[in-house]
């Protein structure tokens, strides 16, 4: 017993790292170095701190795929990113059937299949890279090729969007849907009992961003319907809820319009129809300038990615029995927590209802206080008697370690403005993938509890399990000696320690997606963006382009 002891001393520490470090710890001297414009070493610091062949796959070639699509190195990023494509449709087809194995054990120790957002955000970078790779060819035929690749994953993010939609509903049916009178009175409802988030919301149900570059695309390829479609999902989507829900530029929706009117007008055949939609969605203003992008113009498109996607961390929760009122209760850990820590639980999981706060009251003695505003309680009733017969209440004990993933507040990117000759025009804010990560893990939030409970529950079930089997204890209440004590104690708390929360995400994905797109005449124009950053001062990006009649050029920053 005393070498169990001193073994299970001398391990704790390398148990705890375990079971605390997060994903972006372990590549955040990567990410620092992609912010400094060291490309290699970031690439060299990924390669050590991820597999290609183990279970953060997708992320290697996701992280490292970024890398090189920054660096420039545009056939190199699409060649990992092709690869992260094929890995993550692999997973998707088979994590149902090894989803329950991890949950059981620790969501980290499996493979990571990427959210949907990650994955439309693949087609859509290997579609920049293939129009830079157009832009540098040397030859015409290698310019339509790398073109007509773009087209092709501007298709792919389609069919992607379009299976999304018929699952989760466009923002039309989310809207048809909350007209609906009992959709409404069941929102009242579900403020009373205290459920200030509605998951429904917070869907992620489309991209406009990537239904514009899909236009971007069509356009550069000539395929003007093509484009005009595209452009218009983009349209509907920003309008319809996309701006809103990612906290966007209303005017980037102007935009969107803008330009599905230009395709009506250049693909023919729409004469009637354009006229009326440009008055009924283009401002006086931009009626006036349509003329400004004939044929004979050239176009400037920029592309500004801003920031760095916020990483998700592990909130650790303390799980305890109250047989008073035949209950589970959880809170988080004071010692430590931050504010955004607090918002989180607080918003997604505390008692907010009355029969809550109720029995959160009950659940508080004073021995071991905490604030009833930072509490869960989840009564088990009828089922107390079951948890009771199979061992799990005294397995829970007193206390019990939970972990959930969560987001700090997501910072907001300061403007940028572009100078092209003495005009200075605003960058509109077009996507927001750290926004969209957020929603998508408020979205989670009730299955990842579900899931973080089950999680510790089984793991202290079969602690106990074990130690009864190893101590000859029937796991009735009768006393053991010492040993038995001590292998419970050691056996649970090696199950607490180990256990992890899913924080993994696309690390190397912008905070912010901002565009501009303006009509130039064909030669020589000097351009200049000005970047304010959220830590202070400004970044100052400049570019010499020579732009033919008829080009559309991509700046992409």
């Amino acid at each position: 017993m005393r070498h169990l002891f001193r073994a299970l001393l001398i391990s704790l520490p390398l148990m705890f790292l375990a079971g605390c470090a997060t994903y972006g710890a372990g590549v955040n001297g990567a990410i620092v170095d992609a912010q400094q414009g060291k490309y290699e070493e970031s690439a060299a610091k990924i390669e050590k701190a991820l597999s290609p062949t183990g279970n953060d796959r997708l992320l290697y070639n996701l992280e490292l795929g970024m890398v090189r699509y920054l660096e420039g190195k545009y056939a190199e990023s699409n060649q990992l990113l092709e690869s992260a494509e094929r890995i993550a449709e692999d997973l998707e087809t088979r994590r149902v059937g090894d989803e329950l194995a991890v949950l059981m054990t620790n969501p980290r120790l499996g493979p990571y299949p990427g959210a949907e957002f990650e994955r439309v955000l693949i087609n859509y970078y290997k579609s920049l890279n293939y129009l830079a790779l157009a832009e540098q060819s040397t030859t015409r035929n290698e310019r339509l090729d790398n073109l007509e690749a773009a087209r092709v994953e501007a298709r792919r993010i389609i069919i992607k969007l379009n299976d999304i939609n018929s699952r989760k509903g466009n923002y039309q049916q989310k809207k048809d849907k909350d007209e609906r009178t009992f959709s409404k009175i069941m929102k009242v409802f579900n403020l009373l009992l205290g459920n200030f988030v509605d998951t429904d919301d917070w869907q992620y149900r489309d991209d406009a961003l990537a239904h514009y570059m899909a236009g971007v695309s069509f356009e550069m390829n000539g395929e003007y319907d093509d484009a005009r479609i595209s452009y218009q999902k983009a349209a509907e989507a920003y309008e319809g809820g996309y701006a809103k829900q990612y906290f966007l530029d209303s005017s980037i929706t102007d935009q969107a319009w803008f330009d599905v009117v230009r395709m009506m007008r250049r693909a023919g055949g729409y004469d009637n129809e354009w006229r009326a939609l440009a008055e009924k969605k283009l401002s006086e203003k931009q009626r006036a300038e349509l003329d400004d992008w004939g044929a004979d113009k050239a176009q400037l498109i920029v592309l500004e990615d801003k920031g760095i996607a916020p990483q998700r961390k592990e909130m650790n929760l303390e799980m305890s029995v109250n047989p008073h009122i035949r209950s589970l209760s959880l809170s988080p850990y004071f010692i430590g927590t931050d504010s955004d820590e607090l918002a989180w639980f607080y918003v997604l999981y505390a008692d907010k209802s009355l029969y809550g706060l109720v029995t959160a009251y009950l659940n508080v003695s004073r021995a071991t206080f905490k604030p009833i505003f930072f509490t869960k309680t989840v009564p088990l009733g009828p089922l107390w008697s079951q948890a009771e017969s199979i061992g799990l209440i005294s397995a829970i004990g007193n206390s019990l370690r939970v972990t959930v993933p969560y987001y700090s507040r997501p910072q907001h990117e300061g403007p940028s403005q572009l100078q092209v000759g003495n005009e200075k025009l605003p960058l509109l804010e077009a996507s927001s993938p750290g926004m969209i990560a957020v929603q998508e893990q408020l979205v989670n939030a009730g299955e990842d509890i579900r899931a973080a409970l089950a999680r510790a529950a089984f793991k202290a079930l079969t602690a106990q399990t074990a130690t009864n089997a190893l101590t000859g204890n029937s796991g009735n209440g009768s006393s053991g000696d010492g040993g038995q004590a001590l292998l419970s104690f050691a056996g649970k708390l090696l199950m607490q320690l180990t256990d992890a929360a899913e924080t993994r995400n696309w690390l190397l994905l912008p905070n912010e997606i901002r565009l501009r797109r303006v009509a130039l005449e064909p030669g020589e124009h000097q351009l200049e963006l000005v970047s304010d950053k959220t830590t202070g001062g400004q970044q100052v990006h400049r570019e010499q382009v020579n732009l033919q009649t008829g080009d559309i050029h991509l700046w992409r920053v």
